[in-house]
């Protein structure tokens, strides 16, 4: 059954109560409209059946099967055909199908038709499914008609260019000049899409970047007219002049305007205008004003127009609409790295969003909350966190309590504080703390504790335990605490204390289950042997934590001070309940054979205790079992005298302490760093990362405390094997700071140029070889003055410092690279680290390879606000075909020459010395090229013959020809020709002139495997190294006497003479 109209189908379609019967008349209308395209090649059957496809594909169904009748549709004479051919090939179609190169035809055609309409639809469907190829072909067309009389036609062309650019970002000089005409036209609609494909080129070129600065007047002038509605009133929308116009323009400012402090000073005024003139109650006040502020962040604006930003955004968090608060928390996240100050003053608001009912929104909120956190707010903000904790979505608790770790760590300004946020988390979200900061705290307390604050952390951590023992790593810390000290939680610890002081040296027990051994054992299974009773005891203990009401953040932490008969009731309840680990359970047992040893004066308990480690012997688990009869056996009397020693306080725990990462607090801002640029010179000049004023004070107390770790991570940390910086004037260094440096060599700098701040002092320059580093000391030296740091392996590089008036503090220094070598260099890495007082920032060099004779730059920024010694650590890496082979052999040659101080040897190197001469002096001479693939790539020198195929057969040639006795001379100075050696001799000569001619030949073979050369050029070089050895040798044949006596008389030491 057919439905014959496209009204009937939709009809069809409602009536339908199932998504079956929905299934089915689809099915049934795809197959007839299958076959009416085979049998019907009617123009109007296929116009009914493309719309009635349309539909369907609304609906989700697969229509691929009329992608060819759309562009058939696309072909007619007809608008009403053109247009739903059109709208069925933006939908049906995508830029990866082939098929799509069938539509180019249709659309150059309908380009050239004297209608208006039908030039749209083409230029429009050029917008959507253009890809690479097509936008090629059909560019030229396109800037036609971007040059129309019609200012339909020019917005449609102007928007098609968008896609062409887009698609081939090299297409973006012929339009330029064109996007720049259109931005001043009246036409609002020609505007809107002259600014979007201005914006575009600026993103891909640095032309289009300039053309579109030198437009920045244009722009305030036409923003102003807007604010000021000067335009006419048909583009009012919900009483704003053309808003779309105004937010592309100010998304334009953005992007020309960025890092630019003089493109900046232009849009400060206007900027202020759109901020202070615009109502943001309205959506489309809204978006104005959003833009607005984004921009002002973005761009290096004055501090007044920074905090109206941070101002208008802390008002869109009390707007009723749920985007407009998401997008402000969004930008606000960002921005709080360069505008902390300004952001704190909406704390309040931004608290009150986390109880928002929206799950974004808190989302939002609770990144931005962790991001407001400094040392001066720690404490209140932590609190406000600490009270949304409980009723936080499931999924977010993770992150939250990881992020409260981080900060209670790195910002608490006390142990005690410290301690007592730390239990309040464990006790409200024990079961997200991680291993590594549960045992941090309990490290804090057994090194950095006195034995007035450990009894009240014992004391609380026993009545938390006996309120609620769900949470896992609160039943872990509190267990091992309490095990460790259960004579300072009962009352009178000080009259009932055995032993007081703790062992210098303990002896470690193997079931103390404080080592990483025990995590292992978060995965076993098996239940202790439990009657009836015992379960129901478990059923009422699970209903009951589950049941206790959390203890408010505002009030103090409950103490308890028990018998000790309440210890071991407390532990075997914990032994018993299911809702215990058995990691737990473990560290349970090993706390109650603790407890003789702490309360030796009450012999009674222990008793109670080996009732309760019988209970487990003979448990299903194996690690429970094997604890609770090793445990009743050490409480045996025959073991008495031995307990007192084994159950001694443990020392702290072991763990690998693996700092936080950067973005802990504010992981938003690594996903935003687009809105966080460098902010203006004058007011910040030291700011070229991002950070702040108050954070940077922040970050220099933190590092003047030896016990708390940085938040920022070391800016040294960009090279794995980078030195460490040296302290900062007045910040102190840990005795094992102290040592390293000490330990570190003094490496000599590549080229000290002095203070920059400064008198003028250079010092000579040292190599360094590729992959390596080194370092460089900037003391006091003139400006613009290119200073050279490193020459070797064929490459040059210099530094030039300068500096602008404006910014007195920043030290621009551009790095040149010289290929001075007749091989490309590629894969040119050039990494700078500086010292914690300075800032840094790289900008990418301008290519990675270099051919020969070709330079290479690279832009380097340092901030220097306290005007110390700048030093550099560089590393250099790059790859140079053959670079390896040269290096091992002059390497080689020179270690013979220096050890041997013969004349053979000398002889035997000026010969290898020769030969490369030769060979090189032969490629000017033939000038063959290399292997096309070569040439292409990397190399630009000559190919016939192989200078590397040459110089490895003369090495096998002559190495063969010396050790079968060729060339050495008697004690009278003459060639020595009697060789009979014996038969043992002659193999071992046999063998080695094997080895080495295998080596020469190989050697050989792989430049031509390797493409670097073609097979004839390595066998011309071969050849040339077999004549050439053969030659040489002969030649001191006949000159052995005079040259001999010569060079043996100048390699010869006085002490050999």
């Amino acid at each position: 059954m057919s439905f014959f109209r496209l009204k009937d189908l939709i009809r069809a379609v409602r009536v339908c109560k199932t998504a079956a019967d929905e299934r089915n008349v689809i099915r049934r209308e795809s197959a007839a409209i299958r076959t009416s395209f085979k049998e019907n090649n009617s123009q109007d059957a296929r116009y009914v059946n493309v719309q009635k496809l349309l539909y369907i594909y609304l609906l989700g169904f697969p229509v691929q099967f009329g992608q060819l009748e759309c562009l058939k549709l696309a072909a007619s004479p007809r608008f009403s055909d053109k247009r739903v051919g059109y709208l069925g090939a933006t939908l049906f179609l995508d830029e990866k199908q082939e098929i799509l190169t069938l539509l180019t035809n249709s659309l150059k055609s309908d380009m050239n038709n004297p209608d208006d309409y039908i030039v749209g639809l083409a230029l429009t469907t050029l917008s959507c499914v253009a890809s690479t190829e097509v936008a090629n072909d059909l560019m030229d067309e396109v800037q036609r008609l971007m040059d129309s009389s019609r200012s339909y036609i020019r917005k449609k062309a102007a928007l098609a260019a968008v896609r062409v650019v887009r698609r081939d970002p090299e297409l973006c000089v012929p339009f330029l000049e064109r996007a720049s005409a259109l931005v001043g036209n009246k036409h609002h609609g020609v505007q809107l899409a002259a600014v979007a494909l201005l914006t575009e080129l600026c993103n891909h070129s640095q032309e289009a970047l300039d053309e579109g600065r030198r437009l920045v007047p244009v722009l305030v002038r036409q923003l102003r007219v807007l604010l000021n509605f000067e335009s006419s009133s048909e583009y009012e929308v919900s009483s704003f002049s053309d808003p779309f116009l105004q937010v592309a323009i100010l998304r334009l400012m953005r992007v020309v305007a960025r890092g630019l402090q003089e493109a900046a000073d232009g849009l400060n005024d206007v900027l202020t205008h759109v901020a202070s003139r615009t109502d943001w109650y309205k959506n489309a006040g809204a978006a104005i004003i959003y833009e607005c502020a984004v921009t002002a962040l973005a761009i290096p604006s004055e501090q007044p127009l920074r905090v109206l930003a941070i101002n208008l955004l802390g008002q869109f968090l009390s707007y009723k609409d749920n985007n407009v608060r998401y997008v402000a928390l969004a930008t606000l996240s960002a921005a709080v790295i360069t505008e902390a100050p300004s952001v704190q003053r909406h704390r309040a608001t931004v608290v009150q969003c986390m109880r928002d009912s929206d799950i974004s929104i808190r989302r939002r909120a609770l990144d931005l909350s962790f991001a407001l956190i400094n040392a001066q707010n720690v404490k209140p903000m932590v609190t406000d966190i600490l009270r949304v904790l409980p009723v936080a979505d499931m999924e977010f608790r993770s992150s939250m309590v990881y992020r409260l770790c981080a900060a209670i760590t790195l910002f608490g300004d006390s142990l005690e504080w410290r301690v007592e946020r730390m239990l309040r988390v464990l006790s409200m979200g024990g079961n997200y703390v991680n291993m590594r900061d549960m045992f941090k705290f309990i490290r804090s307390i057994a090194l950095e504790a006195d034995e007035t604050m450990q009894r009240r952390v014992v004391r609380n951590c026993f009545a938390l335990l006996e309120r609620d023992i769900s949470q896992d790593k609160m039943v872990f810390a509190g267990v091992w605490i309490v095990g460790e000290y259960a004579d300072l939680l009962v009352a009178g610890s000080e009259q009932l204390r055995a032993e007081p002081e703790i062992s210098s040296t303990p002896t470690r027990d193997s079931s103390a289950g404080l080592d990483a051994d025990d995590l292992d054992i978060l995965g076993a299974l098996g239940k202790p042997i439990q009657d009836k009773s015992t379960v129901i005891a478990d059923d009422m203990l699970q209903s009951n934590s589950q049941s206790v009401a959390m203890i408010a953040v505002d009030e103090e932490l409950p103490e308890a001070t028990p018998e000790p008969s309440a210890i071991v009731s407390l532990l075997d309840k914990i032994l018993k309940a299911r809702i215990v680990s058995t990691t737990n359970k473990n560290l349970a047992l090993t706390a109650l054979v603790k407890l003789p040893g702490r309360f030796a004066n009450q012999p009674p308990i222990v008793s109670d205790i080996r009732s309760i480690l019988s209970r487990y012997e003979s448990s299903m688990d194996c690690e429970l079992q094997s604890r609770a009869t090793e445990f009743d056996k050490l409480l045996s009397k025959e073991l008495e005298n031995v307990r007192a020693g084994v159950v001694e306080r443990m020392p702290a725990p072991e763990y690998n302490d693996v700092p936080y990462e950067e973005y802990v607090l504010n992981p938003t801002a690594m996903r935003m760093k687009a809105l966080t640029v460098i902010r203006r010179p004058a007011i910040q000049p030291a700011d070229l990362i991002g950070d702040t004023a108050a954070s940077a004070e922040a970050e220099a107390r933190r590092a003047a405390e030896t016990n708390k770790q940085s938040v920022m991570s070391d800016l040294l940390n960009l090279m794995d094997d980078a030195p460490s910086a040296a302290a900062a004037p007045g910040s102190p260094q840990s005795p094992a700071q102290t040592q390293q440096h000490a330990a570190q060599p003094s490496s000599t700098p590549a080229n000290t140029l002095a203070d920059l701040f400064g008198a003028a002092s250079i010092s000579p320059a040292a190599s360094i070889s590729p992959g390596s580093e080194t370092a460089a000391n900037f003391s006091s030296a003139d400006l613009d003055k290119e200073y050279e740091v490193y020459n070797s392996n064929g490459l040059r590089i210099t530094l030039t410092p300068s500096k602008k008036q404006k910014t007195p503090t920043v030290v621009d220094i551009l790095a040149t690279f010289y290929n001075n070598s007749e091989m490309a260099i590629s894969d040119l890495n050039f990494l700078v680290a500086v010292p914690k007082s300075q800032m840094l920032q790289i900008q990418p060099p301008s290519g990675q390879h270099a051919s020969s004779g070709s330079t290479v730059t690279q832009q380097v920024k340092v901030a220097n606000p306290s005007k110390s010694a700048l030093r550099l650590r560089m590393k250099l890496a790059f790859t140079t075909d053959g670079q390896k082979t040269r290096e091992w052999t002059v390497s080689a040659t020179a270690v013979a020459l220096t050890h041997y101080r013969n004349a053979l040897v000398v002889y035997f190197i000026a010969g290898a010395c020769a030969c490369v001469f030769a060979a090189k002096t032969l490629k000017v001479l033939i000038r063959q090229q290399r292997p096309s693939s070569v040439r292409s790539s990397q190399k630009e020198s000559y190919g016939m013959p192989s200078t590397h195929s040459a110089a490895m057969t003369y090495y096998s040639v002559s190495i063969s020809y010396i050790v079968l006795g060729g060339g050495l001379a008697d004690e009278n100075g003459y060639v020595r020709r009697d060789g009979s050696p014996a038969t043992s001799k002659r193999i071992s000569q046999a063998i080695v002139v094997v080895l080495v001619s295998a080596v020469g030949l190989l050697a050989a073979l792989s430049r031509a495997l390797n493409g670097h050369h073609s097979m004839n050029q390595v066998l011309a070089g071969v050849c040339l190294g077999v004549v050439f050895a053969a030659a040489w040798w002969y030649l001191r044949s006949l000159l052995i006497l005079p040259i001999d006596k010569a060079i043996e008389l100048l390699t010869t030491t006085p002490h050999h003479v």
